[in-house]
């Protein structure tokens, strides 16, 4: 069965509230819409200001990085300064002990003596010389004994050379001050 609608005033209320509807579901559709819009703005501005800053950050990582290889390369070059300065005050010591120990050697060596070699070794120092009589080899073995700079002098060897006079051999250790 047909009904029939002679009413105008329902068909007006229908389509009012239709048109409320459409309405209300409009402005929700434009307000999620600009919802998201303005989220995916902020998101945007977010993720740029991170970009940056992640831009800064990798720079200040690099210049970091090479200040401290700087640093690595001045600090190994301080190492190798230090060490080849202890080497050289070590060597200047040691020529120090040398020179003393020769100008020390020539004030207490006998004129009827001379030495022909000095060596050191890990025990010490050897000396050898020749010369004259055995008197002069013994005061000579004193007068180091006495000597500061080396301790435990005695005499090794002594023996005639085929051309006259004697041969000797003295060993000792470096002293407290040697």
């Amino acid at each position: 069965m047909y009904q029939v609608n002679l009413l105008p005033w329902r068909l007006r209320l229908q389509r009012q509230r239709y048109t409320f509807w459409l309405r209300c579901f409009a402005a929700q559709l434009l307000l999620v819409l600009a919802l998201l819009a303005a989220t995916y703005c902020w998101l945007r501005y977010q993720q740029a200001r991170q970009h940056s800053l992640l831009l800064g950050l990798t720079q200040q990582h690099t210049e970091l990085t090479e200040r401290i290889q700087q640093t690595q390369k001045m600090m190994a070059e301080v190492a190798r300064l230090d060490t080849e300065d202890a080497r050289y005050q070590h060597n200047r010591a040691q020529n120090r002990r040398y020179l003393s120990l020769l100008q020390q050697l020539s004030l207490t060596l006998p004129d009827t003596l001379w030495l022909t070699s000095f060596e050191e070794n890990a025990k010490g120092i050897s000396l050898r010389g020749q010369g004259g009589p055995y008197a002069a080899i013994v005061t000579f073995e004193r007068r180091l004994a006495v000597l500061p700079l080396l301790q435990g002098c005695h005499l090794v060897e002594v023996t005639q050379r085929k051309e006259g006079g004697l041969a000797f051999t003295l060993t000792a250790r470096w002293g407290q001050d040697g």
